[in-house]
């Protein structure tokens, strides 16, 4: 009598997988600053080269200081003026204080000199404000970063003349985007919010609060609070975490979502503004679950099937419902228990559901069949022995992995 095909069967994987959702993003500075004079003149230094990276108050370019520092100067005579006339004013104002008290003089005299006083002292306070308001325009002719970034294309040209903020826009010297940390923008839809708003709207508190007490711990918090994870269309897995930092305040009625923000540490740069990105949000918290390698599942039409095979070696059609894709794995919804062996290669020998096979004990990960055991080993069990029926199960346990469900149009 032939004997029954050999096939690899194995046990489900169990772990603790969290429900995710993948959906698409941009990479975002969090700080878009345009470069522009707040006084005019004619542009002297150009100091930046483009899309260089620059420091925080580091020096970008000059403007002609000439004329603002004569105004300095004539700012300082008048207040030399008006002291002196101050001088004047209180030396007469003393000298009527005294005729009126004894009564050399009308009172008229006495309140014109004080008035005199007044005037004077007001016009010193004056003249000193116009001093201060003069020295921040000649401070205006040394344009320096704000904040640390990276600058775009430099539209300034030395010896051109720079228009100053006003009315009209003062003229655009060059865009200067801040890359550490950098934001990720991306859109959840109205069946996500349900489940995540309250949640989303206390991480971007929690990453605000963080923000103001720059603590380490208070970041942590904000990142445990919704993990958010975000690879590059280039990069595989989801390398990067941030934390939540701004949910919006109203559904886009049009889309039918709400945009979310999430800052990202960027030290290194590679994040780079305006970038495709893939995020991954955490939905629920991680829950046991079942896994099958996915060629181990077959399909009769619209139906996800798997072979499994009883003590006697008989196979048997076993309906399942399938959720999220892992790492070649596919999360088993239902259908499938935990002592379950499935057939999982040498599938092209088994012909019909009910056919006898020879199980073999198989990984379920990679789908190879496990060694024979050594003649020699004392106590070795069966091929289908306890041992290796565990060693099957793969890493049922506490192991936590986190699955990918891509995000639905």
């Amino acid at each position: 009598m032939e004997m029954p095909p050999p096939v690899g069967v194995a046990r489900p994987i169990s772990k603790d997988l969290a429900v995710l959702r993948e959906v698409t993003g941009r990479i975002e500075s969090p700080q878009v600053i345009a470069l522009r004079p707040q006084v005019g003149g004619t542009i002297t230094q150009v100091l930046v080269a483009d899309g260089a990276a620059i420091t925080a108050g580091q020096l970008l370019f000059t403007l002609d200081a000439a004329p603002w520092q004569a105004i300095v100067v004539r700012s300082e005579a008048e207040i030399a003026r008006a002291e002196a006339r101050s001088n004047q004013a209180k030396l007469q104002f003393e000298r009527a204080k005294k005729l009126v008290a004894d009564q050399v003089v009308s009172p008229q005299v006495y309140e014109d000199a004080e008035s005199a006083l007044r005037i004077a002292e007001a016009d010193v306070a004056a003249t000193r404000a116009a001093l201060v308001s003069a020295r921040i325009d000649l401070e205006h002719t040394r344009i320096v970063a704000p904040s640390a970034g990276r600058i775009g294309q430099v539209q300034a040209v030395a010896g051109n003349l720079a228009q100053a903020n006003g009315p009209a826009a003062g003229t655009l010297l060059a865009v200067l985007n801040t890359v550490d940390p950098v934001d990720v923008a991306f859109d959840l839809d109205e069946a996500v919010w349900a489940k995540l708003g309250d949640q989303l709207r206390q991480a971007a508190d929690a990453a605000g609060a963080a923000t103001h007490a720059q603590t380490a711990a208070a970041q942590r918090a904000a990142v445990r609070a919704v993990p958010v994870r975000v690879g590059l269309s280039s990069e595989t897995g989801f390398p990067h975490v941030g934390s939540v930092r701004f949910v919006d305040n109203k559904i886009d009625p049009a889309t039918g979502t709400i945009r979310i923000r999430a800052s990202l540490p960027n030290p290194a740069g590679k994040l780079t503004p305006g970038a495709f990105a893939r995020v991954q949000i955490e939905l629920e918290p991680p829950r046991p679950v079942l896994l099958v390698n996915e060629r181990a599942v077959l399909a009769q039409l619209a139906t996800r099937y798997v072979l499994t095979v009883d003590d006697q070696g008989a196979t048997a059609f076993r309906p399942v419902q399938l959720g999220a894709s892992i790492d070649g794995l596919r999360v088993v919804v239902g259908g499938l228990g935990p002592n379950d062996r499935i057939a999982v290669n040498n599938l092209s020998k088994i012909f019909f559901p009910g056919m006898p096979v020879t199980a073999v004990p198989a990984d379920m990960q990679t789908l190879a069949n496990f060694p024979p055991p050594g003649p020699a080993a004392p106590g070795a069990g069966s091929a289908d022995s306890p041992a290796a029926s565990a060693t099957a199960a793969g890493s049922a346990g506490s192991a936590t992995a986190a699955a990918a469900e891509k995000a639905t149009p």
